[in-house]
């Protein structure tokens, strides 16, 4: 029983360490993906680039994550994030990639990073 004990809290062990909401790997060619040159944010580690953005009614707005660091020999840590906005909208916790969401109604739509909260915060101003 206690074999059985101690090697349940070992397997825990591993799966709970790993869940800090990064993943590690080599780097894959192209991980971080600079957002368009228009109507883009860049989702860096902590940050929101640029946090806060005005938009024409119909624009999509892109966000590209940026949250990998390292370099191809020592491997590559890439932070996960997502965005997260106060009338329900919300992207999928990732590490890698992009979101988009196309605003159609005037108004101002704060977000943050449901990981990071208030501290990774940003918003877009739709007119």
């Amino acid at each position: 029983m206690l074999k059985q004990v101690c090697t349940t809290v070992a397997v825990a062990c591993l799966f709970g360490c790993g869940g800090g909401g990064y993943s590690t790997s080599p780097p894959p060619s192209g991980v971080n993906t600079p957002p368009p040159a228009t109507n883009g944010v860049s989702v860096t580690n902590n940050v929101f680039s640029p946090a806060s953005k005005t938009v024409a009614v119909g624009t999509e707005v892109t966000w590209a994550w940026n949250s990998c660091t390292g370099d191809g020999y020592n491997g590559q840590m890439c932070v996960s994030h997502n965005v997260v906005f106060d009338d329900g909208a919300i992207s999928g916790l990732m590490d890698q990639g992009t979101y988009s969401r196309t605003f159609t109604v005037a108004g101002t739509y704060p977000y943050h990073c449901a990981v990071h909260g208030a501290a990774m915060s940003g918003s877009i101003t739709v007119n």
